[in-house]
């Protein structure tokens, strides 16, 4: 019932663990600005990204396109999570989760960079 000099303790039996989880909480305060900046940008070209596919297919597209390529580069880079993600599944279950969701994102950029492909042979602009 005593407080815990540091809450990785509870997570890890040796010292190399600990130092581990300490390196990883410590790049991830270093980076998590970063980290926020590009996110906010990307969330905005994809929804900018979206609202010119209204009005030209082709350039929407590849704009969200590319914008989710950099969020999927950036999220597999720097898999962080929120802190509740952590406490739950640990460190590395949730870098997986994170890296897959990474993934997901490329994938969906592919999907969206062929959007722009087939409008762009559909529509001869």
């Amino acid at each position: 019932g005593k407080e815990l000099d540091s809450y990785h303790i509870m997570y890890c039996r040796d010292t190399n663990c600990e130092e581990l989880a300490n390196n990883f909480y410590d790049k991830r305060r270093k980076t998590e600005n970063v980290f926020g900046v590009i996110n906010i940008i990307m969330i905005v070209a994809i929804m900018l990204g979206l609202i010119v596919a209204v009005f030209s297919p082709v350039i929407g597209n590849v704009i969200v396109a590319g914008a989710l390529l950099s969020l999927s580069v950036t999220v597999v880079l720097m898999p962080f999570a929120p802190e509740n993600f952590y406490e739950k599944w640990r460190i590395k279950t949730t870098t997986v989760i994170v890296r897959v969701y990474g993934v997901l994102l490329c994938v969906a950029s592919i999907i969206f960079a062929y959007l722009a492909y087939y409008y762009h042979i559909k529509l001869g602009a």
